[in-house]
């Protein structure tokens, strides 16, 4: 693994990301979790090329300020940059663009384990 590793996912806002409670569209833009969703699959390209073939990490932290409405039909391009490494834990710097507009910034911590923990701490989730 690397500092300063990139990643980038670019999307288009639809019909189905927009913020909808009860029932209803709330706004005819990129929901905040539909952006958090977006966050965690570029950091989660930013950490795959790196893991050993034993390795497996388990999101542990996210975070996101909505900073901008992305509307529908725009694209968005979403950039995770790796800005700390130690023994077990990655983080990644993020941050969504449509056009030249931040619409979001985060940071988003994943957890790196043998696949043989990751099984068993699910494991023992599901009991």
């Amino acid at each position: 693994m690397q500092l300063d590793n990139t990643a980038t996912v670019i999307f288009t806002v639809t019909d189905a990301m927009q913020p909808r409670f009860d029932g209803s569209i709330v706004h005819p833009v990129c929901s905040t979790w539909d952006l958090a969703h977006q966050f965690e699959i570029a950091a989660r390209k930013a950490l795959v090329p790196h893991l050993e073939a034993n390795e497996e990490g388990i999101g542990a932290h996210l975070s996101i300020d909505h900073c901008a409405p992305a509307p529908l039909g725009r694209e968005v391009v979403v950039t995770a940059t790796v800005t700390k490494i130690d023994k077990t834990t990655v983080v990644c710097s993020i941050e969504g663009k449509c056009g030249e507009s931040v619409v979001a910034t985060g940071e988003q911590k994943q957890r790196i384990f043998p696949i043989e923990i990751v099984e068993r701490i699910i494991a023992n989730a599901s009991e």
